[in-house]
């Protein structure tokens, strides 16, 4: 009788067949009776073996495309299953590859059609300045402007745009009137010049001619035999700063004041180098300090009310009046004393 170990053999070969536990114990069984086993045994664990091989091919065939499941699975950022058929991810897969392709494509695409485009680009009207407008100007012609600006139609359009900063620097200091400009592309190929000017708020009277004053107190060497009525009228004024600050002083008194006034003369003395005569609409005039304009001449609708004939109120020091009549003897009393 064959002993177990030669029953663990299969016939014809001298490989040891791997058996259970279960499998042993059944040989030691069939041992101990005396009973041959048939055949029919060895033909199970064929069949187990094929089905073995069969599940590890299964295996391999599912790692094989490992790879490209994580990678889609990290696009999806979706967790992988514990467990899911192979065949579940056909479809999904499928389309995850035809949308990498599309991307791939329209790459592709991009890539070639870029470069022609700037290239049309480059050769076509719309790299060049078509035009140039003007805006904004009222006291500065605008082919002044255009021409000082530089800029030259039907030249390259983009090495002059990105100079605009230097441009609209050279035509504001280019010209008194202008306060800034700015510079900006319009339809394609197009500039604008949009200009801000200062605004003329005074005239300086020199003899017969006035001469117009900026807001900033710059005096503008265009002389005129004519002016605003609206405008207020300065005399034997030089320095811009002092303009300045008696334009800054002018704007701070109440409107029913500032109609009132018709001109301010600069009148200095040799102790007082900013000492004003203001000629009032009414007939009389004050002197006053710049810097004592805007606090002292709004007292002056009071003071006037009080007057009993035309006169001079000074506010240089204190505040007073006298009626031209005294003024007159007052002057003619100082020149008798210097002869």
């Amino acid at each position: 009788m064959d002993t177990p170990e030669k029953q663990n053999k299969q016939p014809g070969t001298n490989e040891e067949l791997e058996l259970t536990p279960w499998q042993k114990e059944h040989q030691l069984y069939l041992a101990e009776k005396g009973i041959v086993e048939k055949e029919e045994p060895f033909l199970a664990q064929e069949e187990v073996k094929e089905e073995r091989a069969s599940e590890q091919k299964v295996e391999e065939i599912v790692a094989s495309d490992t790879e490209t499941l994580k990678e889609f699975d990290e696009q999806e950022k979706k967790p992988a299953p514990f467990f899911q058929s192979f065949s579940d991810y056909l479809p999904n897969l499928k389309a995850y590859r035809d949308k990498k392709l599309k991307r791939r494509l329209l790459f592709l695409t991009l890539l070639f059609l870029i470069p022609l485009t700037g290239a049309i680009y480059t050769l076509s009207p719309l790299n060049r300045l078509s035009k140039i407008m003007v805006t904004g100007n009222t006291n500065v012609a605008t082919q002044e402007i255009i021409e000082t600006s530089e800029l030259e139609t039907n030249a390259r359009l983009w090495p002059q745009f990105f100079k605009r900063q230097a441009v609209a620097k050279n035509i504001e200091t280019s010209n008194p009137r202008i306060q800034q400009i700015h510079v900006r592309l319009t339809n394609w190929n197009q500039f604008v010049i949009e200009v801000t000017e200062h605004q003329e708020v005074a005239f300086l009277a020199k003899g017969s001619q006035y001469l117009p004053i900026l807001e900033n107190g710059t005096i503008i060497n265009e002389a005129s035999a004519n002016y605003a009525n609206d405008f207020l009228i300065l005399e034997a004024f030089s320095d811009e700063k002092m303009i300045r600050q008696t334009l800054e002083a002018y704007k701070e008194l109440p409107v029913e004041i500032q109609d009132g006034i018709s001109q301010i003369k600069l009148s200095p003395s040799k102790k007082n180098k900013e000492l004003l005569t203001v000629f009032m609409n009414d007939g009389n005039q004050v002197l006053i300090n710049i810097s004592s304009l805007s606090s002292k001449l709004k007292y002056y609708p009071q003071i006037a009310k009080e007057m009993t004939e035309k006169g001079v109120v000074d506010m240089e020091v204190g505040i007073y009046s006298y009626p031209y009549a005294n003024e007159k003897e007052t002057t003619s009393s100082e020149s008798e004393a210097i002869e």
